[in-house]
């Protein structure tokens, strides 16, 4: 835009009569440029008097007073001087005066000082920077000018890009973080600030909520595959949807299933004259995945809980001999009691519900006895997904039972375990197994099957801001046969908790985890942890190379007053958990995995899981599995200020924990504290078996993995010290890079110490560091998950077994350690 001159123009004015009278001559033609106009240069050129007066015509009259003059008086020296009556002012400036000794004034030091900053710096940046920079513009100008109005009108054009400019610096300020506003408090330089966030937490969490979704997903049955199943979906599905989660998917897997159906039992006292009596039985005499079939008139053996040394003191009395029923009490693996009873040549199992406080002994403990020992997941496609392979029968399948079986209620149980004699073995419960043709029974299981139902896994994600690549997941179970208000409902409730808090810090301060987040519920897991099985058969390869761990919240509650938390977890995590600065003043035990539950899938692969439990809920008690475990029953006790303070105290402590996981700059691996606890693990190992192994193969690859735990160390705690400490927070681009690589050698530990093949008879198996043994104690007297093939070879008395698999073991810790020194070995500040 250009900016117009105004026209400077010369005024002279006339101080006596005597100046019109001077003749002004060639006026037109003497002329010189002012501001460039042209001027007539009136001082220099005469006009004629009549000329003047011609132009102007004015008269006399008109014609301005002449100025008043004012005539000096010269004294005797000649010098002029203001006439008399004129009165004479002084100046009094001590700024323009000079002192007594004749200094130079202030005001002409000021002035020089000025003049000097004038000449050598003013003037020279406004001759050499300003004018060429202004000149440059100017022509830089023209020529936009120019090009714009080829376009259209160069005014609109310029104010439409001027507009545009503004607003995308405006957008590089605001995204910055630089400005003052609430979504910027949460950040210690590149990285969270988790203080504030976990007390924003603590301050938004609804307890209400949680009491709301509580309620309404255990005020119906929901088993898998069930219309209740379906609407509590929904609800988690639209939770999901509610809570801005960007992808939501429903994934439908299609496997062996069996609902209640025909089922009845009745017993023949021969020493009451052969008395006949009726059990009455009703659909909670129901075993989840039982074998269908019909038992006549057999002998019934009471066993106690159906272990090992029990079945081995009936048989030594020769009460297994020939065809029997064992009636039994639950154990913690009814799996595992099927197991032995097969083994042991048993026709059938009735459990016998154990009678608790609060019970009026009619209660039934309804619990799957799938054997995930041997393969989880739909027992007719172990192994693969879908139907890429043409399925088994059941009767060939090692997943299911071989042998019919239905639980009963304490006062049922008593019917028979009171027609039994006091003969035989007793056992520590006061109860005799009694004795063969004492009671023969007659049982008959018709449960409804279906071999190709549907079942469903709800999946959520939070997407992270940075390695996008690696994902933890948190998850819960789902499906249970009744509405399960203590489980699996509350773990489910505890999920939608999570997930919203997850969801408020994201609007509330514009914050995105480092790595994503999955949130998963689970359908199917009382027909053998389908869901999950199925999901990690069909993802496996995606699953593997993201997530790089399982956090498992379905089996917690606020029921413990005495505020205790078990978790179970993977060694590289342990120091994790025990150091954990806040623990919300729960009694917090770290142990190995050592229960079965949805998570078997992905432990079985290599993925590190972790499962957070309540002992009362872990441990199954009662009214858990039954039908009376309501909302009705526990309303009372959620509304206790005791147990609100500890599910806020619980859901704060999961929240800070999987953000810590999810959004620590380096994975929170220990590969130090691994070390150690594989080696003391292989030291109690060779103490129980005599020292009867070589463990030469082992001890090679645990030095490399100390070196690397070493490497790990030192790097961490440069990082930090560089990262942290020096920089506030600020990551050094390069620095970044090296630390995303070492993040993702670490997710790799698990799934790089497995086995193609599996271990030995369980190919589903991968893992040969940690996955359940076949029999839960053995031999080695432990109950540990730790090396399972060679727990199993110990517990078959194969000791050349037990060495192949310890070769084995010693092989893939050295290679693993290997390929992670391979990849790793360029990585350093």
């Amino acid at each position: 835009m250009r900016i117009g001159r105004n026209k400077g123009y010369n005024h002279v004015a006339a101080h006596d009569d005597n100046d019109l009278e001077n003749h002004l001559e060639n006026t037109e033609e003497d002329t010189h440029l002012i501001g460039g106009t042209e001027t007539p240069n009136l001082l220099n050129n005469e006009l004629d008097n009549a000329d003047v007066e011609d132009d102007l015509n004015f008269s006399d009259n008109e014609l301005p007073a002449a100025p008043p003059s004012y005539d000096l008086e010269a004294d005797d020296n000649g010098t002029y001087s203001t006439p008399a009556g004129m009165e004479q002012m002084e100046m009094d400036d001590p700024l323009f005066s000079e002192d007594e000794e004749g200094s130079v004034p202030i005001a002409k030091k000021i002035g020089s000082f000025f003049g000097c900053v004038n000449d050598r710096v003013v003037i020279p940046v406004r001759e050499k920077i300003v004018d060429p920079l202004a000149q440059g513009l100017n022509i830089l100008s023209e020529q936009l000018d120019f090009y714009l109005n080829k376009i259209g009108n160069p005014l609109i054009l310029r104010r439409f890009f001027y507009i545009v400019l503004m607003s995308i610096i405006a957008w590089v300020i605001m995204s910055s973080g630089f400005l003052p506003n609430k979504r910027a408090t949460h950040s210690r330089g590149l990285f969270a600030d988790y203080e504030i966030l976990i007390d924003y937490a603590r301050k938004s969490f609804d307890l209400s909520k949680l009491e709301r979704d509580l309620e309404y997903i255990s005020s119906m049955p929901h088993m898998s595959g069930t219309k209740g199943d379906t609407a509590v979906r929904h609800y988690l599905e639209e939770s999901f949807n509610n809570n801005g989660l960007k992808i939501v998917k429903e994934l439908e897997y299609r496997v062996y299933a069996t609902y209640p159906g025909n089922v009845s039992l009745s017993f023949t006292d021969t020493k009451n004259d052969n008395k006949m009596t009726n059990i009455q039985l009703h659909e909670d005499n129901f075993n989840p995945m039982a074998y269908n079939g019909s038992i006549d008139n057999l002998d019934i053996i009471y066993g106690f809980k159906g272990r090992e040394a029990d079945l081995q003191q009936l048989k030594e009395i020769n009460l297994l001999e020939n065809d029997f029923v064992l009636l039994l009490k639950y154990d913690n693996l009814p799996s595992e009691q099927i197991l032995l009873a097969q083994k042991y040549k048993a026709k059938g199992i009735i459990f016998v519900t154990e009678k608790f406080d609060g019970d009026d002994g009619n209660a039934v403990q309804v619990k799957s006895v799938c054997i995930p020992q041997i393969i989880p997941g739909d027992p007719l496609t172990p192994g693969w997904f879908g139907t890429t392979v043409e399925p088994i029968s059941p009767k060939e399948s090692k997943g299911l039972p071989q042998i019919p079986s239905m639980p009963l209620s304490y006062n049922q149980g008593q019917k028979l375990l009171k027609a039994l004699s006091k003969e035989g073995i007793p056992f520590e419960d006061g109860t005799f197994s009694g004795i063969r043709d004492d009671v023969k029974v007659c049982m008959k299981v018709d449960n409804a099957v279906r071999e190709s139902h549907s079942i469903t896994d709800i999946i959520g994600k939070i997407e992270g801001r940075e390695q996008t690549d690696k994902a933890i997941i948190i998850a819960a179970t789902r499906s249970g046969v009744y509405n399960g208000a203590k489980y699996p409902s509350f773990g489910s409730a505890i999920l939608l908790s999570l997930l919203q808090l997850f969801q408020e810090m994201k609007f509330k301060y514009d914050w995105k985890p480092l790595r994503n987040i999955y949130f998963i519920s689970y359908g199917g897991s009382e027909f053998n942890y389908a869901g999950a099985t199925e999901l990690i058969e069909e993802r496996l390869s995606m699953l593997k190379d993201e997530v790089y761990t399982l956090l498992d919240v379905s089996e917690l509650g606020i029921w413990d007053q005495d505020r205790k938390i078990n978790i179970e977890s993977h060694p590289v995590l342990h120091k994790f958990f025990d150091n954990s600065e806040n623990k919300m003043g729960f009694d917090v035990n770290v142990e190995h995995v050592h229960h079965y539950g949805d998570w078997l899938p992905f432990l079985a692969n290599g993925i590190p899981v972790s499962i957070f439990s309540s002992p009362k809920v872990r441990d199954r008690e009662f009214p858990i599995d039954t039908k009376y475990d309501t909302f009705d029953k526990i309303s009372e006790s959620l509304k206790s200020t005791d147990n609100g303070v500890l599910a806020t105290d619980l859901l704060i402590y999961l929240f800070q924990t999987s953000l810590e996981l999810v959004d620590t700059p380096l994975l929170p691996f220990h590969i130090d504290d691994y070390i150690t606890i594989l080696d003391k693990a292989f030291r109690d190992f060779d103490d129980r078996t005599g020292n009867r192994l070589n463990f030469n193969s082992v001890t090679r690859g645990l030095l490399l993995w100390k070196r690397i735990g070493m490497e790990w160390s030192n790097w961490r705690k440069a990082w930090e010290q560089l990262v942290l400490d020096h920089e506030e927070g600020i990551e050094p681009s390069l620095i970044s890079v090296h630390r995303w690589t070492w993040n993702k050698k670490l997710s790799n530990i698990g799934r790089r110490q497995c086995i193609a093949s599996g271990l030995p008879g369980r190919p589903f198996y991968k893992n040969v560091l940690f996955s359940p043994p076949l029999w839960s104690k053995g031999e080695t007297g432990s109950d540990s998950w730790l090396f399972p093939g060679l727990q199993d070879a110990v517990n078959q008395d194969d000791w050349n077994g037990a060495q192949n698999q310890l070769e084995d073991i010693g092989k893939i810790i050295e290679y693993s350690a290997t390929v992670f020194i391979e990849e790793t070995n360029d990585v350093g500040f």
